[in-house]
């Protein structure tokens, strides 16, 4: 089940932002029938609650969108800022169009969405076209789930914490991500037995294999035995084909592969190591350099384990350099790889 909504105090923190008093409802419903419904002590039938939402200019869809932590409209909102901020518009030049600026910030925000004729009129006070921002939309469109799911890459290759926790509990409220949630608490270390197995079951009955099975296969095969983790990849060795052309799909591939490998090394299972790594090598897309780069880091790190030949240390200390002068996206993850199996 989704999380129970307290929408009493939903509406209370929306009444506070706006700096609006108690009294200033006193139209519409009394001081302290308001007090009790934001306290959660009554409920509000719905004629009532819309006609409080009317009288600061929310409507009843917006508040639930906003009482849900729902961020359905982001991409609407993320280029309208793009495009303001662009042409050098504030939030407040706007207000004679009556659109207030807290409006506007949840539009931006994704939590709202405006009438056509507001967002239109907001576009011709810009100069920018209709056809323009529809244009804008559709490039490099994508869903809540897929930027969630690159805020973790991010987060983990950059060892942001502090984010994946952020990401974590804004998942943790829905049933609907029940898995990528799980996911993320095994990338935290919060995991309990009994979810690793549901991982696990979770695992037995993929028969299709998209992006977001791709990532809690990245981010939790630490959690599968070895035989688990082999039958997996034969499974998708077998329908390599059909992740030929899909960058997204092989890269995950391939940085599953070789955190399976450096785990294999740890445990000094140099044979198994071998096997992820040759798995992970099956999918690395020519034009990709960073699976590219972070495969020869890992090479050179077995190999270095096995024959312990300063050239191989050399490479990896040189691979670890040019990602912090390049600012690439991986360099705590070389550098944390490179001090717990080299130094």
């Amino acid at each position: 089940m989704a999380k129970k909504v307290h929408y009493g105090k939903v509406f209370q923190k929306i009444r506070k932002r706006r700096k609006l008093s108690l009294k200033d409802f006193e139209g519409i419903v009394p001081r302290r029938s308001l007090s009790r419904y934001e306290r959660g002590e009554t409920v509000f039938p719905i004629v009532k609650l819309q006609a409080l939402l009317e009288s600061i200019d929310l409507n009843i869809i917006d508040f639930y969108h906003l009482a849900h932590k729902e961020k359905i409209y982001g991409r609407y909102g993320k280029i309208f800022t793009k495009i303001r901020k662009q042409n050098g518009f504030s939030r407040e030049a706007f207000t004679h169009l009556s659109i207030s600026e807290a409006q506007l910030k949840l539009f931006e925000s994704g939590r709202i969405m405006f009438e056509f004729d507001k967002l239109y009129a907001m576009l011709m006070e810009m100069n920018t076209s209709l056809e323009d921002y529809c244009s804008l939309l559709e490039k490099g469109s994508e869903s809540p789930v897929e930027y969630v799911l690159k805020q973790v890459d991010l987060a983990y290759y950059s060892a942001d914490t502090t984010m994946l926790n952020s990401l974590y509990a804004e998942l943790d409220e829905y049933s609907d991500h029940f898995f990528l949630s799980l996911c993320l608490k095994g990338i935290l270390n919060k995991i309990s037995e009994q979810e690793i197995l549901e991982l696990k079951n979770y695992f037995i009955t993929r028969e299709y294999w998209t992006n977001q099975e791709l990532f809690i296969f990245q981010y939790s095969s630490k959690f599968l035995s070895s035989d688990h983790l082999k039958l997996i990849c034969e499974n998708l060795l077998s329908s390599k084909t059909i992740f030929k052309g899909q960058n997204i799909y092989q890269r995950r591939l391939v940085l599953a592969g070789l955190e399976i490998m450096l785990l294999k090394l740890k445990e000094n299972s140099l044979i198994e190591a071998a096997y992820f790594l040759k798995f992970a090598r099956e999918f690395v897309h020519e034009t990709d350099e960073l699976t590219k780069i972070a495969c020869l880091f890992v090479e050179c790190l077995f190999k270095y384990k096995q024959t312990g030949k300063v050239q191989y240390k050399t490479t990896m200390k040189s691979i670890c350099k040019a990602s912090y002068m390049y600012d690439g996206l991986m360099k705590k993850w070389y550098q944390k790889n490179y001090e717990s199996y080299v130094k």
